[in-house]
């Protein structure tokens, strides 16, 4: 009994952080298409999940502990115990940086001319759905425990970031052409670093469940090899 109460634990821990990790998708997507929108109503709609997020953040970060505390978990366990933390404290900056872009989307953009980042919201959509996917997939090999998936989240980093230098040569060109325009870039790109930030952190997560799928960390190389 007591070990089906431990194991049920280790779920319910399990469970919690995946549902942490659904809002804060749903955050990251409703803030970058409002960027690319420039959608108040959809920024105020990222921004209601922040509070939930921060609140399921604390409550599995004191669970874990206890759970260390007083279950002394073997290897395994414990390795999903510290990885849990680790990826619940990545998940809700996560949701702190879809605040942020949403933010902006609400406070910044009414304040000033947006009509030369207009033509890059595709551009912008595109990177804010695929930093979105990586962290959806990142929770779902969580939620798996599969490696493979994660090392693939991994992998699409480097998209990201060729989006994110793409964005900033039209950004540098657009404010080259005219001065005016120089206070809305400057505001996207301090948007579109977050966006980035977000992929950085689910390829973070993945790195963490790799860990906990395999018992070693990328890069480091199996156990034999």
């Amino acid at each position: 009994m007591v070990r089906k109460e431990y194991l049920n634990e280790l779920a319910n821990i399990r469970s919690t952080v995946i549902g942490m990790g659904e809002k804060t998708v749903a955050s990251v997507l409703n803030a970058t298409s409002a960027l690319a929108e420039r959608d108040s109503e959809m920024a105020a709609a990222s921004r209601q999940y922040e509070k939930d997020v921060d609140k399921i953040y604390t409550a599995v970060d004191e669970t874990c502990i206890r759970t260390m505390a007083t279950q002394q978990p073997a290897a395994t366990d414990l390795r999903f115990l510290v990885a849990t933390m680790k990826i619940a404290t990545e998940v809700e900056r996560i949701a702190d940086y879809a605040n942020n872009i949403a933010k902006i989307v609400q406070k910044k953009f009414p304040q000033v001319d947006v009509t030369h980042i207009v033509p890059l919201s595709p551009t912008v959509k595109s990177m804010g759905d695929l930093a979105a996917t990586m962290l959806s997939d990142a929770m779902r090999a969580y939620a798996t425990n599969d490696p493979d998936l994660a090392s693939e989240v991994i992998g699409r980093d480097d998209a990201v970031d060729r989006i994110r230098k793409d964005l900033f040569v039209k950004l540098i060109s657009n404010a080259t052409a005219d001065a005016k325009a120089l206070e809305a870039i400057l505001e996207l790109h301090t948007a579109i670093r977050y966006i980035e930030r977000v992929a950085d952190r689910s390829t973070n997560i993945a790195e963490w469940v790799f860990y906990v799928a395999t018992g070693y960390k990328m890069p480091d190389e199996k156990p034999g090899k």
